[in-house]
């Protein structure tokens, strides 16, 4: 077995490079490529048409993109978060935001499929 040894430095640009990568990801995810946009447009719809604070009225567009970016980056996180307690670490490594990475992409895959197919 061969032993890779990585710096400090090297380790950090490891996780940020994970992590900026996920971010994207959960971005492309809340495209319009995203199969399930219309139905959490409509349920987003729904849950606010009566609340006063659905926000001012240019940002309602962009309103279901954030919902479903955000809602990616935050399930993405779940497998990771288990795997730093598990291993009672403090701060994330460079393993596990590459593991929060995987998991953001596995749940942006109909997406890219979906956009990869439309011509």
């Amino acid at each position: 077995m061969i032993a890779v040894s990585i710096s400090p430095r090297g380790a950090a640009s490891l996780r940020y490079l994970a992590l900026g990568g996920s971010v994207l990801l959960a971005l492309f995810n809340g495209s319009l490529y995203s199969p399930i946009y219309d139905s959490v447009d409509q349920i987003l719809y729904l849950l606010s048409r009566s609340s006063v604070h659905a926000g001012p009225l240019p940002l309602q567009p962009y309103r279901t993109s954030i919902f479903i970016a955000v809602m990616t980056l935050l399930l993405g996180g779940i497998p990771a978060a288990i795997y730093e307690r598990i291993r009672g670490l403090n701060q994330s490594t460079a393993l596990s935001t590459g593991l929060w990475f995987l998991t953001t992409l596995v749940l942006t895959l109909p997406t890219l499929r979906e956009a990869a197919g439309s011509d």
